[in-house]
C-alpha cells in the first residue's frame, strides 16, 4: 500500500499567524477584501479552520490584523522616504508623498483592504495606533512649514494633501493609469501631482 504524504502548507515553518496573513494578500487580490474568508485563509495556508480561528477570533479580527500591519507599512514607508530627504518641509512632505505612493505599488492588497472600514474592527487599539502612526508624517511635515497656521486650517491642509495622494494611488491601483500618466512615465506623473500638493498644502496667506 503507497502512503501519500499530505501536503504541506505554508504553515510548514511554524509562524501560523504569518502564513494566515500571507493568505489574506493572496485572497484580497484574487477576489476583493470582502470575499475574504477565514477559512479560506485557513485552507490556503495548510491548516484547519478551528487551528486559525484562536489567533484572530473570526473574520473580522483577521482582517483588521492585516490592516494593522498594513498602515505599519505605511507609515514606515514615509520616515524611510523622509530620513533620506533634505530636512526643509517642502521636501518632507514630497518624500512623505513618494513614501504613500511606494508603499501603495508594493503593496497592493494591503492598499485594498486597509481603508475598508465596514470590514475591519474600528475600536482595536492597535489598528488605532498604526493609523496614528502612519497620519503622523505628514503632520508633522505640515506643521513644520506652516508653524502659525490655527489648527482647523491645518487639518485643512492635511485633508487636502492626503486626499489627493490617496486618490492618486487609489485610481492607479484600480487600473487608471492611462488618464493618470497620460504620456509622462508612472514615476513622472507621480512626482508632478506630488508636486502640486506641496505647493497647495504649503501655499501661504490664508
Amino acid at each position: 500500500m503507497t502512503v501519500r504524504q499530505k501536503p504541506r502548507g505554508r504553515f510548514h515553518h511554524g509562524d501560523l499567524r504569518r502564513a494566515l496573513l500571507d493568505a489574506v494578500a493572496e485572497a484580497a487580490l484574487e477576489h476583493g477584501p470582502e470575499a475574504v474568508t477565514l477559512r479560506d485563509c485557513a485552507r490556503r495556508a495548510g491548516v484547519a479552520h478551528s487551528a486559525a480561528a484562536p489567533h484572530f477570533g473570526d473574520k473580522r479580527g483577521l482582517l483588521t490584523a492585516f490592516a494593522t500591519e498594513g498602515f505599519e507599512r505605511l507609515g514606515a514607508a514615509q520616515e524611510a522616504a523622509m530620513a533620506t530627504a533634505p530636512r526643509t518641509a517642502s521636501a518632507q512632505l514630497t518624500a512623505s508623498g513618494r513614501g504613500y505612493i511606494g508603499f501603495a505599488r508594493a503593496n497592493p492588497a494591503h492598499f485594498r483592504l486597509m481603508f475598508r472600514e465596514a470590514l475591519l474592527d474600528g475600536t482595536d487599539p492597535a489598528l488605532n495606533a498604526a493609523r496614528e502612526g502612519a497620519w503622523a508624517p505628514l503632520e508633522r511635515s505640515l506643521r513644520a512649514g506652516l508653524p502659525r497656521l490655527g489648527e482647523p486650517a491645518l487639518h485643512q491642509r492635511l485633508v487636502l494633501a492626503w486626499s489627493a495622494v490617496h486618490g492618486f494611488a487609489t485610481l492607479e491601483s484600480e487600473g487608471a493609469q492611462h488618464i493618470l500618466h497620460g504620456a509622462e512615465s508612472a514615476d513622472a506623473a507621480a512626482e508632478a501631482c506630488i508636486a502640486a500638493v506641496v505647493r497647495a498644502a504649503l501655499r501661504r496667506g490664508d
